[in-house]
């Protein structure tokens, strides 16, 4: 196996709509709040034909990873009713074996997780989500024998919430040698947890991905590592502690900074690297570009493409994730995009170093 992707199990919902909705149904323009799983219910009664895609970061990456050609497996958890699947339980492990992901997935006493996502003219959207069942996985579900036959695990965010599963993974990871890519999910996450997060670089091989926001966040919560005169503005503080947090080994860790149409930059030994992207006329709607992003990176980090190569084929990936709804990728098009990871002759300039 490539990749083992650790996560929340979430279905996105999509409606659009050529006039401003949100607030007819309660929500507010360009938000996102967490609402219960039945509120959700009612919101999609309302809503003429909904687009459902799989999403949550861990197995959008691995859509793209194995469209890419990689081998990978998704362990989480989604909602049952009375004691079966629930239909979107059984809609997200659908479409994630419609991409030859393998799923582990855990039933729990508990509506599957749901994220709808309204888009309105102008570039408004709001965001309603109930997690229901997706956050409960357990340390227990993540096996020893799963972790030690994996390339690389790739860990939500989210999970970074439950400290006994992140142990676990740490440990495993850890005691197995298997590289841990993390996905930092929110600004909140990456301010909260950037301790832990911290450690977790100390310890074991990591790539560890973010946004500009995450990226400030998290760096802004590891300010005291750097002088005073380094913390004046959010660019010079970000490179100041990535900088420090990747200039003690040869290999590992990565920091890898998603930015949108402007590319994408990655830290590694203490040196930093930035690739330009180009925007999208009139996107369709960006869910899930930055975990596609990774997940191209991946496939390519893992077939020993240089960095820069990594952050190109990432940033074509989620280029092209633009022009769908979600995750609804192009299954041929990412196939052909794997078709150019043919590894690197030189192992000095590959992207995981020797």
């Amino acid at each position: 196996m490539d990749i083992l992707g650790i996560g929340n199990a979430m279905l996105d919902i999509f409606s659009f709509s050529e006039e401003e909705h949100a607030l007819p149904l309660g929500l507010h323009p360009n938000s996102s709040t967490h609402v219960d799983p039945h509120r959700l219910d009612e919101l999609l009664l309302m809503l003429k034909n909904p687009i459902v895609v799989s999403g949550g970061s861990a197995s959008n990456a691995l859509k793209a990873a194995s469209a890419m050609g990689l081998s990978c497996a998704f362990v989480g958890c989604t909602g049952t009713e009375q004691r079966e699947e629930d239909r979107w339980s059984r809609l997200f492990a659908a479409e994630l074996s419609s991409f030859r992901v393998e799923t582990f997935l855990e039933g729990r006493n508990a509506p599957s997780g749901r994220c709808l996502v309204l888009q309105m003219p102008g570039g408004l959207r709001s965001v309603a989500c109930a997690p229901g069942a997706a956050p409960t996985i357990k340390p227990e579900q993540i096996q020893a024998d799963m972790v030690s036959r994996a390339s690389l695990v790739f860990l939500d965010g989210q999970v970074l919430r439950n400290a006994a599963v992140t142990d676990r993974v740490s440990n495993l990871c850890h005691g197995f040698t298997i590289p841990l890519a993390i996905d930092l999910a929110s600004p909140e996450i990456a301010f909260n947890r950037a301790a832990a997060v911290r450690d977790l670089l100390e310890r074991n091989e990591c790539v560890l991905f973010m946004d500009r926001a995450e990226a400030f966040a998290f760096a802004r919560a590891l300010a005291d590592l750097v002088p005073d005169s380094e913390r004046s503005d959010p660019e010079r503080l970000v490179q100041a502690v990535f900088s420090l947090l990747t200039a003690h080994k040869r290999t590992y860790p990565y920091i890898v900074r998603k930015e949108g149409p402007l590319g994408a930059s990655a830290w590694h030994a203490g040196a930093v690297i930035h690739r330009d992207g180009s925007p999208v006329e009139n996107p369709v709607d960006d869910t899930g570009a930055g975990d596609v992003f990774a997940g191209a990176f991946l496939s390519a980090f893992l077939r020993k493409k240089t960095l820069a190569e990594a952050l190109d084929i990432g940033n074509a990936a989620a280029r092209a994730t633009l022009s769908v709804p979600g995750t609804r990728l192009d299954w041929e098009w990412f196939v052909s995009l794997g078709e150019n990871l043919a590894p690197a002759t030189a192992p000095e300039e590959t992207g995981v170093g020797d």
